[in-house]
């Protein structure tokens, strides 16, 4: 009789890893959301990884910088990207912030968004080891989240980067 009992131990262990496997992004999300809407800066790169996601976006944005320059028949283009070239620094760095990050989705400039739409933020996964945090307004822009461990960190930054607007 006492070894049934002893066998739910190991079974309860089991659901409860897996619930803790499988609800960890969401946990991860309130973490982040809770950081974010407080401005608390250190609670945030908790769960960001700010070099990934710089690095990510700076390639990203080169590459959209590029695809225009190849599209400009006057050579002016190639001008314009060594103008541009300097500035991409600087506008990640003001865009990869925690005000930056709330503005994800919104449509607003970064530190302009109100830190408190990030509540309303949405949670889609991406298999077992990434998931999307997007706006409920905006189901195309957001923050991909990626499994580090036991835990979740937003490594990369998924935006609309159509220059030809």
């Amino acid at each position: 009789m006492r070894s049934k009992q002893w066998l739910w131990v190991p079974i309860a262990a089991m659901v409860l890893g897996f619930a803790y496997f499988w609800f960890s992004p969401y946990l991860a999300l309130r973490g982040l959301q809770q950081a974010i809407a407080t401005n608390n800066a250190s609670a945030v790169s908790r769960y960001v990884d700010f070099s990934r996601v710089r690095e990510s976006l700076k390639s990203d944005l080169n590459r959209a910088f590029m695809r225009e320059v190849e599209k400009d028949t006057t050579g002016f283009g190639a001008l314009a990207l060594a103008f541009v070239g300097p500035m991409v620094d600087r506008v990640i760095d003001a865009y990869v912030t925690p005000e930056g990050l709330a503005s994800v989705g919104t449509g607003e400039e970064p530190g302009q968004a109100d830190t408190q739409n990030v509540t309303h933020w949405r949670i889609k996964r991406r298999g077992l080891s990434e998931a999307f945090i997007y706006s409920k307004d905006n189901p195309n822009e957001g923050l991909v989240m990626e499994r580090q461990g036991l835990g979740w960190k937003v490594v990369r930054l998924q935006i609309d980067l159509n220059l030809s607007q």
